[in-house]
């Protein structure tokens, strides 16, 4: 693979900005697929891609490409994938890799039996700061690991707006299930989750969660999609832009030391005649007019396991599927008020 070719499925607004990161990645972009014809033309226009179709399969028999990205709603991930892979692409796929356990072992097993690499889009793993932990993690550091606490927040307009698509474990706490999976390296064995009920009809997006691994390490999952409109906003602007703000903490205890950091820092803050903004520099910043930081970081990794030039150690395929199992085992706690063991192979 010299100049990788690339097939991006679903041009919303982040399928937009993986066309831009590929492309800047040294990739070539040569199709483009969404249900939306109107903004295929937009998206297609802006990149220079010739090749465009509503649906994945008759695009492929076309093009041929290296890569398929998939950047669409959450639910058609599992489709797409497996018709990318039987068609011998390689996948990146944005997080969640599928909404059960079941469709995440499809999607893996595809891949092995087509000599195909899945990457996940679990962004997260590839911020400095949680890069950092794992490797003190697994140099030792903090000694014998203990436990995880993990907390999301996220703009109360965001769940008005889009973050009741899927059930908003999916959203959220899908991203901390799969850092506690990335610091500890075992499945989940039992969840015990529940959700507030002052948050009325939207109680799903209030969720607490206490996660307990193979090796015995304990997690705490917490999101609440509380966070006021007066609150500093931490993504707005930059190559993506939303109007609101993510906060949180991550903390890794061991016995003999303890990681502490806050998911997006304060470390930059604005005061300016728009406001007090505190943006974040770890996710997608633009640097030297291309994006960079964790995404540019994650594409990197994918560009290169895809050419086998690396294993696929950052980010394994099962540990994705890990997670699912996981979350799936989280909606169904908040379901029955009731521990649950994740599915297993």
């Amino acid at each position: 693979m010299t100049v990788p070719t690339v097939v991006v499925a679903g041009v919303g607004r982040f399928g937009a900005l993986h066309a831009r990161v590929w492309a800047e990645a040294g990739a070539r972009l040569v199709g483009l697929v969404d249900p939306d014809t109107a903004r295929l033309t937009e998206m297609a226009q802006a990149h220079r891609v010739d090749e465009t179709d509503n649906a994945l399969a008759p695009l492929l028999d076309r093009v041929r490409p290296d890569v398929v990205v998939i950047a669409s709603d959450e639910a058609s991930h599992v489709g797409l994938a497996v018709t990318a892979l039987e068609s011998g692409c390689h996948v990146f796929v944005e997080k969640p890799l599928a909404l059960s356990s079941t469709d995440a072992w499809r999607i893996a097993d595809t891949a092995a039996a087509h000599r195909r690499q899945v990457v996940a889009g679990h962004i997260s793993r590839f911020t400095a700061p949680m890069a950092r932990m794992r490797a003190g993690i697994e140099g030792g550091a903090v000694g014998t690991l203990c436990a995880l606490r993990l907390r999301r927040d996220f703009s109360r307009a965001w769940y008005l707006s889009f973050g009741d698509r899927v059930h908003p474990v999916w959203e959220s706490c899908i991203h901390d299930i799969d850092l506690a999976i990335s610091f500890v390296r075992t499945p989940v064995r039992r969840v015990v989750a529940m959700c507030s009920g002052a948050a009325g009809a939207a109680a799903p997006s209030v969720v607490s969660a206490l996660l307990e691994f193979d090796n015995g390490v304990t997690a705490t999952v917490e999101s609440a999609w509380l966070v006021p409109a007066t609150a500093p906003g931490t993504l707005d602007d930059g190559p993506l832009t939303l109007d609101g703000a993510i906060v949180g903490e991550v903390e890794v205890l061991g016995l003999a030391g303890m990681f502490k950091q806050r998911l997006v820092s304060d470390a930059l803050v604005e005061w300016t005649g728009a406001g007090v903004q505190v943006p974040d520099m770890s996710l997608w910043p633009e640097e030297d007019g291309v994006v960079g930081g964790a995404l540019r970081r994650e594409v990197g990794y994918a560009l290169a396991v895809f050419a086998g030039r690396r294993d696929p150690d950052l980010m394994p395929v099962e540990e994705a599927c890990w997670g699912v199992a996981a979350a799936e085992a989280v909606v169904e706690s908040l379901r029955t008020g009731l521990p649950v063991e994740p599915a297993r192979r």
